[in-house]
């Protein structure tokens, strides 16, 4: 049996959102057939090897709006990769993640916007948690929000295996 390989890569600089990834890679580990990788922006990986993906599941904190300025410089890399023919990620299966305190969930729609612009079809719902409660940082996430992670995950993996 092939087994079906999901990319997740994020940045994290709280913890929160890395709280969040690992969250995801327990569901996409919760399907049978389906391998996982991670990876945080930043640290030594080949971005040919999302060619080698069947899904990629993209994750930031929100920063003034956008992306933080690491995981916008990994998307620039994967567009030129993809300009110049080196990567090819048309028709892969995409997921999203995202938190923000203070700016708007809508950072998520930003990444989801970059991802299909670059032919990755991106299942919905897209997930995007408040990592602050009135000005507050959570140190950790709650049963519910780990919850929505783990789905997100499942749901990639599924597709991925081709079981939905």
């Amino acid at each position: 049996m092939c087994m079906s390989k999901v990319i997740v890569v994020y940045d994290s600089k709280t913890g929160f959102t890395e709280q969040m990834a690992k969250a995801v890679v327990e569901g996409v580990k919760s399907v049978e057939g389906v391998d996982v990788e991670l990876f945080k922006v930043g640290t030594p990986f080949s971005i040919s090897q999302l060619n080698s993906a069947d899904a990629l599941i993209f994750g930031s904190p929100t920063r003034y709006g956008g992306v933080t300025q690491e995981m916008g410089f990994f998307l620039e890399n994967v567009e030129a990769h993809k300009e110049s023919k080196r990567l090819n990620l048309s028709g892969k299966i995409g997921g999203v993640f995202a938190s923000y305190e203070w700016d708007g969930g809508w950072v998520a729609e930003k990444i989801k916007a970059t991802m299909e612009s670059l032919g990755i079809r991106v299942v919905e719902p897209l997930v995007s948690l408040v990592d602050g409660v009135h000005g507050r940082r959570r140190l950790q996430m709650d049963e519910e929000a780990l919850q929505k992670c783990r789905d997100l995950g499942k749901a990639i993996a599924e597709k991925a295996a081709g079981t939905t």
